[in-house]
């Protein structure tokens, strides 16, 4: 014969202190004994009724018809696994209800756990797209007063060309591939500064800015304009809003896809800063490769520039840093170039850009005259900016800027390469 199993319960009855008393309650072969308040009361297991109840099924209730105005419940769950139950059927088959709702409910609580974590990590293996759909949300408006914070403190440290004087060289070069855009949803605004370092950037809204440097480092109008199409397609596929909100993080991200926009508004608002300096990702380069080999293709322009562009710039890299022994300073060099440190051009994507044959039954355009307006009057530009600055070198060695003798070497390379 098995001893009789023992758990905490409490009894509820009018006889009772305050209606209710804890005691102990006994599981034997054929009865229920409770012991509460110096009673002991039993329920014979033939009639008894066992039912689960209270705040999440956490506590196990027993009545009897033989004693209706008593009532006994348990914390002690794992009563329902007693072995006496067993040779009831009726309490046997409460015994798997139970049983089966507890596993039903742990196995629901999982899922749900696996769901709250499967969101945000699905969001951040796909943030590519998701930040396409989530950009969608931010009026065109605030994208384009976004570019326009950014370049106003941009300005600031910035020797820009005069504004009409820039707009009148740069229309007949890419006005065809402003014309050809397709839902063109902003007005492109193109700025040449003076700054030799070899770089190009877009900002949300529509605004270009070219580095003098970059634009005399170019051979012909299909190089300049590989890199102008390659910026207007940051524009246009919003990688700039996009790469804030990738940077933001699964909270703005999963908040934008179920409809609450006020974080991504709230990032876009503080972002300005981070604009101007931010790279692309690589996925980001490649979708601007690629649309931007469609867009020169279908504005007529020679779509080889772009990789005719990053092929020069890689080598006159590599043959300035070769003239430079210390590590140091050849990393200093290597984001004083610019264009390639900001556009990270790897093997690989020169190899696909050359892969894209041109068609030669296009006719492309001949841009070589307004292509050479624009390089004498940037060279006269930056000889003048030269003429009205002081001595560059001088100034930095006051400031301190300089901490040797071999990074003003290097300044002195640069330039000669500009």
């Amino acid at each position: 014969m098995s001893e009789p199993s023992l758990y905490p319960c409490h009894g509820v009855h009018s006889s009772l202190p305050k209606g209710k008393a804890s005691g102990q309650l006994r599981v034997g072969r054929s009865h229920l004994i409770f012991t509460i308040a110096d009673q002991q009361i039993e329920l014979s297991l033939n009639e008894l009724t066992m039912e689960q109840g209270g705040a999440s099924d956490r506590l196990v209730f027993f009545t009897h018809p033989a004693r209706p105005d008593w009532r006994f419940y348990t914390s002690d769950k794992s009563v329902l696994k007693d072995p006496h139950f067993k040779q009831y059927p009726h309490l046997a088959t409460k015994m798997r209800g139970a049983r089966n709702k507890h596993v039903f409910n742990w196995s629901l609580l999982v899922v749900v756990l696996l769901l709250i974590l499967a969101v945000p990590i699905a969001a951040m293996m796909n943030l590519h797209r998701a930040s396409a759909v989530i950009a969608e949300q931010v009026p065109v408006e605030w994208e384009q007063q976004l570019g326009e914070s950014s370049f106003a403190q941009y300005q600031i440290g910035a020797e820009l060309m005069d504004e009409e004087q820039s707009e009148r060289l740069m229309q007949p070069l890419i006005s065809p591939l402003i014309d050809v855009l397709p839902n063109r949803r902003f007005d492109y605004r193109f700025y040449i500064v003076n700054d030799g370092s070899l770089n190009a950037f877009a900002l949300p809204g529509g605004i270009v800015v070219l580095n003098s440097g970059l634009i005399l480092a170019a051979d012909d109008a299909a190089e300049l304009l590989g890199v102008v199409g390659h910026e207007i397609t940051h524009v246009r596929e919003r990688h700039g809003i996009r790469g804030v909100i990738s940077r933001a993080g699964i909270y703005v991200a999963v908040s934008a896809l179920v409809g609450d926009v006020s974080g991504v508004l709230a990032v876009v608002a503080d972002a300005a800063p981070l604009l101007i300096s931010q790279g692309y990702s690589r996925d980001f380069e490649t979708e601007a490769d690629e649309l931007s080999h469609e867009l020169l293709v279908k504005a007529r322009i020679d779509p080889t520039g772009l990789a005719r562009f990053f092929e020069k710039m890689r080598a006159k890299e590599q043959e300035k840093l070769a003239e430079l022994g210390d590590e140091e300073t050849q990393a200093w060099l290597t984001t004083a170039m610019g264009f390639l440190s900001s556009h990270p051009t790897t093997d690989e994507r020169i190899t696909a850009l050359n892969h894209r044959d041109a068609d030669e039954s296009i006719e492309y355009r001949d841009l070589s005259q307004p292509f050479a307006e624009l390089k004498a009057s940037v060279e006269a530009f930056v000889i003048e900016g030269e003429q009205d600055a002081p001595d560059a070198q001088d100034d930095l060695y006051e400031e301190g800027l300089y901490e040797d003798e071999q990074a003003a070497e290097a300044e002195t390379v640069l330039a000669a390469g500009r």
